[in-house]
């Protein structure tokens, strides 16, 4: 492994330290910084902070920002000068210890890349707004954004002309798209139509959009309901075909069969095609070739933002502690990356292995995998104006609820939690969070979506039980004025884990009953022969708790109990024993 030699001047992400103007508070605010630059939009950048800066700029909430941005400023550039100064203590010795060590470290890292897999990412084209045009054609060619004043959820592309863009506050929408030379915008002045999202029917047309997924890939994972991660690997090894033919007819078949368009990344892993989706939307598709020079070269030209999982506030601390924007200068700033990240040493990890193109699946030293559900947490949250009344707040939190029961909805597969956590912040910034867990999983059958269930039915009653469960806890902080409210699920069922290197799930030592019962003998401790009538151990169940427990019975010689068993035979010892005792036994023979 070899660093790049990088120009710093190449870099072109957004500086925070040292800058004066509203135009540089961008990073303040999700919609307005590098993540800003979705496909479509129009207007200038910076011109777009400018204005929602000025327009939010006596807002408690921009206020509040101003002043966490300052002590994070702070912070970094008192990194920033720690670094500065041990550098300057470092004998050149340390330095070249320190360079092998870093350099050991990429070459490690350089092993697990892998190549042969072929993943794919599609993502819908401004999925709500498209739905709504398509049913209502006469505003294809106007402002249109899903949402409303409080929030929008996307907007066309004719809104995007005017800098509007999803997670953007509906009023100060309004007034860009009323004013567009004010944002840079050569778009006439026009009035924004805004419509109110219909969730069962993106939901519907999201299942049709699934079931071309699952032609090309079964296992296929979903997070929103626009978007979808495809394995291709199976599905081209066995066809002879090439990707980007077999991605350009999934994405035909989608359009003729909705009417809407999507498009496309295609790479070695799926951080690389996820980041490459959004090259060429809309309706075009990106494809990052499978070797370690295509993707190097397509990542070194990326602002750090661009990586999943850096956020503004990480992306501020690179730019002001390392002066570092692009993967290239993460790759050839190694050794400071691990100084400056040295008490983080996941987030250092995080940096360096994401800079070489690596998704986290490629590097795991764990075993197999094991679970469906990839995610580890979902949630929503709402900032509004504040708010005391206590039958205002009950119904923020039923709509909070509502929306992530569609999100659960929308997962692939559908979401069952046993953990939920509500979160408020007070008029005075302090953020509450309290965390309870449920007797019994929240959510939806793992087979949700097949068309046996109603939705909107299913979709009330996951929120009527997230809102019982949630309710008592926000009368546990009232009274009180709170201006943001969120609701967090996690826990999932069939969450994935990573067994560790050599590990295996228990199940998989025990032999099928059958094959068990014909070819092993069952031993006790005593070297005796166990049979299911003298074993003492043998817990004896009756045929409706054996139902209930989904077990396959084992019939007992007495005919005239007509009782039924469960057993497994010890990986250790032979012995024969119940099911729910298992565990507790092998585990026995290794205290």
């Amino acid at each position: 492994w070899t660093p790049p030699r990088v120009d710093v001047s190449m870099a072109n992400g957004v500086q925070h330290g040292g800058t004066t103007g509203s135009g540089e508070k961008s990073h303040l605010f999700n919609f307005t910084g590098v993540s800003a630059n979705k496909a479509g939009m129009g207007a200038d950048r910076k011109l777009v902070a400018d204005f929602v800066y000025q327009k939010s700029k006596n807002s408690q909430y921009t206020q509040h920002q101003i002043d966490l941005d300052a002590k994070q400023h702070a912070r970094a550039e008192a990194i920033a000068k720690e670094l500065t100064d041990f550098e300057q203590r470092m004998t050149c010795t340390e330095r070249q210890a320190e360079e092998k060590r870093a350099e050991a470290e990429m070459e490690e890292l350089e092993k697990h890349r892998d190549l042969s897999r072929t993943h794919c990412v599609v993502d819908m084209d401004m999925f709500y707004a498209a739905v709504e045009i398509r049913d209502q054609p006469e505003l294809a060619n106007k402002p249109v954004a899903v949402g409303g004043l409080g929030m929008i959820c996307t907007a066309n592309y004719v809104a995007r002309l005017y800098g509007v863009r999803s997670a953007m506050p509906g009023f100060i929408a309004v007034e860009m798209v009323k004013n567009p030379q004010l944002v840079g915008s050569k778009m006439p002045p026009e009035e924004l139509i805004f419509v109110a999202p219909n969730f069962a029917k993106y939901t519907k047309v999201a299942m049709q959009t699934r079931e071309i997924f699952r032609e090309y890939d079964p296992n296929f994972q979903a997070y929103t309901l626009d978007e979808a991660y495809l394995d291709l690997t199976d599905f081209l090894g066995s066809s002879g075909r090439d990707a980007e033919e077999v991605v350009q007819e999934m994405r035909k078949k989608v359009k003729e069969s909705t009417g809407l368009t999507c498009s496309a990344g295609i790479g070695p892993n799926r951080m690389v095609a996820k980041i490459a989706s959004d090259e060429k939307k809309p309706d075009g598709q990106t494809r990052i070739q499978p070797s370690r020079e295509a993707v190097l070269e397509y990542m070194d030209k990326l602002p750090v933002r661009k990586l999943p999982g850096c956020g503004k506030v990480l992306e501020h601390q690179i730019s002001t502690i390392l002066q570092i924007n692009t993967c290239a200068e993460l790759r050839a700033a190694v050794c400071r990356v691990r100084r400056a990240f040295a008490s983080r040493p996941k987030t250092s990890a995080f940096l360096l292995r994401a800079a070489l193109g690596f998704s986290g699946e490629e590097l795991s030293e764990e075993g197999d995998e094991v679970g469906a559900v990839g995610r580890k947490s979902l949630s929503c949250e709402r900032t509004f104006r504040n708010e005391f009344q206590a039958v205002e707040l009950r119904q923020r939190l039923q709509d909070l609820c509502r929306s992530v029961a569609e999100d659960m909805a929308a997962s692939v597969p559908a979401l069952a939690c046993r953990v939920v956590t509500l979160k408020v912040k007070t008029s005075s910034f302090e953020v509450r969070n309290k965390q309870i867990s449920v007797p019994r999983a929240i959510g939806f059958k793992a087979n949700f979506g097949d068309g046996k269930e109603t939705t909107e039915e299913e979709v009330n009653r996951v929120t009527q039980e997230l809102f019982k469960h949630l309710e008592p806890v926000l009368e546990s902080f009232l009274p009180c004025t709170l201006r943001l409210m969120g609701v967090r699920i996690s826990c999932f069922r069939d969450q994935k884990q990573l067994l560790l290197k050599g590990q295996r799930q228990l199940c998989s030592f025990f032999s099928s009953r059958n094959e068990a019962a014909k070819d092993a003998v069952p031993l006790c401790a005593d070297g005796g022969v166990a049979t299911v009538a003298s074993a003492k151990e043998v817990i004896e169940l009756s045929e409706d708790e054996a139902e209930l427990m989904e077990l396959e019975p084992m019939e007992i010689k007495d005919e005239s109990k007509r009782r039924r068993v469960d057993s497994v035979l010890c990986p250790v010892c032979g012995k024969r024993l119940v099911m729910s005792e298992a565990d507790g036994h092998v585990n026995g023979h290794f205290a």
